[in-house]
């Protein structure tokens, strides 16, 4: 019983963290995938001052030395300008930002949430968030202008057309953000080869850690790079507080369990109690009888781990491969937009979740056999002869 019960609190627990570890993986692709990327290189001072002089120069020679990188998916230079977007007698402040619309289109998914009309065709076309369009009172067709200042302090302007429309179903973006092609932007803004970020997109979004010293190979002089922690710290906080929550129900799981472990050790204590009293008879020293016990929980403990991994291989894994559908069930579509979730939700296994509550078990069944086993140093053997079986 004591191992069906530990097999039981490491399947609930395991299928319960290869949940949330897919639910993060979701979280992380979704929120670097729209804009920011899984890393970054800016000037230092772009980050906490994002103003048009604080540039990298040969943006080009950049963005190709950073897509030679091993492990590095997809890299694209990027300029932006907070400017002032016109059309006819209408103005909006908004964030500028020039791109490659082909290198920007394999690391960002803004292409993907095409509203009306098509993706940046042309050198001077405009790709503008619905809500932008909306209150700017344009559509596809129409032209906008776009005023700002330049590098050295002048006057910039950009006339382009709107070529498309997104929505991504994020306010903040869908009223503040359009995009043009980067050459125009750079040519308006006096920027000459110079960007403002180059955005850069790898295998895995978590291995971005193992990979900064490949990355800091390849960085130019004053550069500063930023992986998606540090672009997105909400997203990292958000992850820590629900990882925190959790870990408190997976505790009271296996501190239950851990004390039903106990009694069932108490028990076998009190009912082998001659037995002891033999071997301690025998010259077996009450250590010896405590390493024995010791093996028992090991082997009990073995027996739970196999039977909880085996269910939650038998659970995770056909849902890993055909996912969980969240965009049907009712009032959850809604949620997944705010919660940067995608409409599919696949749990992921790997080492912490299939090591992390059994090895936390394998301590609690230690404790819990060491407990009621120190009565033994306390037994007499000519008491303990005379228990009764």
């Amino acid at each position: 019983m004591s191992a069906c019960g530990i097999g039981f609190a490491i399947f609930l627990v395991t299928v319960g963290m290869s949940f949330q570890a897919g639910t993060y993986d979701a979280w992380i692709e979704t929120a670097t995938g729209l804009m920011s990327g899984h890393a970054q290189v800016q000037h230092p001072a772009y980050f906490d001052n994002p103003e048009v002089r604080y540039n990298l120069a040969e943006g080009t020679e950049l963005t190709s030395r950073f897509e030679g990188v091993p492990g590095v998916v997809a890299v694209a230079p990027r300029a932006e300008a907070f400017a002032l977007v016109s059309a006819g007698e209408r103005s909006f402040g908004a964030m500028v930002i020039g791109v490659d619309p082909v290198r920007d289109a394999a690391l960002s998914d803004l292409s993907t949430h095409l509203a009306a009309g098509k993706y940046l065709p042309r050198p001077d076309s405009a790709f503008v968030g619905t809500a932008l369009a909306t209150n700017l009172g344009i559509d596809v067709g129409d032209e906008i202008v776009v005023l700002g200042s330049a590098v050295e302090g002048g006057v910039a302007a950009l006339v382009s057309q709107v070529d498309g429309l997104f929505e991504t179903g994020r306010a903040e973006v869908d009223r503040s953000v359009l995009q043009v092609g980067l050459a125009a932007m750079q040519a308006g803004f006096e920027l000459g080869d110079a960007v403002h970020r180059v955005v850069i997109k790898t295998g895995d979004a978590r291995g971005v850690t193992g990979m900064r010293p490949a990355l800091q190979a390849a960085m130019p002089a004053g550069g500063r790079l930023l992986d998606w922690n540090e672009l997105l710290p909400e997203l990292e906080q958000a992850i820590q507080i629900d990882r925190t929550t959790a870990a408190m129900t997976y505790w009271l799981l296996l501190v239950v369990v851990a004390m039903s472990v106990v009694n069932a050790f108490i028990m076998t204590v009190f009912e082998r109690t001659r037995e002891f009293g033999m071997l301690l008879a025998i010259g077996m020293r009450p250590n010896s009888i405590i390493g024995m016990l010791c093996i028992e929980a090991v082997c009990v403990w073995a027996m739970g781990t196999v039977i909880g991994i085996l269910l939650c291989l038998v659970v995770v894994v056909p849902l890993g491969l055909l996912g969980i559908d969240i965009s049907n069930i009712e009032g959850m579509e809604s949620l997944a937009g705010q919660l940067m979730m995608p409409e599919r939700l696949y749990p992921a296994l790997n080492v912490e979740v299939l090591t992390e509550s059994p090895l936390w078990m394998l301590l609690g069944t230690l404790i819990a056999a060491l407990i009621p086993a120190l009565r033994v140093r306390r037994m007499q053997v000519v008491e303990s002869l005379r228990e009764e079986e």
